[in-house]
């Protein structure tokens, strides 16, 4: 009886943490689909410090974050490695696939 209390307790952990684990994916596919939307409406550029001021709306404090999983994935270009406020507000973030959709595109 233990044993299958014990395999129904890892069985429920691990539902768990999958499922949280896709409550973060799909929060962070939210946070990529504004900045894309931002850029969009900014004919598919502008400052940093207008994507923070942004984020600030969504409650989002890991802009900087965002912007560097969607450069990795060459939907963003901008010139440092990574952008941090207010050292970098007035850089420029360019859009660099204008129909990009985290929501039906998350890993590419």
């Amino acid at each position: 009886y233990q044993r299958r209390v014990r395999g129904l307790c890892t069985l429920l952990k691990q539902v768990l943490k999958d499922t949280m684990a896709e409550e973060a994916r799909e929060h962070s596919r939210r946070h990529q689909a504004w900045i894309c939307d931002t850029l969009r409406a900014h004919d598919n550029e502008c400052t940093y410090e207008v994507l923070v001021e942004e984020g600030e709306k969504h409650q989002c404090d890991t802009v900087g974050a965002m912007l560097k999983i969607l450069k990795s994935r060459k939907v963003l270009g901008f010139k440092e490695m990574f952008l941090m406020y207010p050292m970098h507000k007035n850089e420029i973030v360019t859009l660099l696939i204008p129909d990009y959709d985290p929501m039906t595109n998350p890993s590419s």
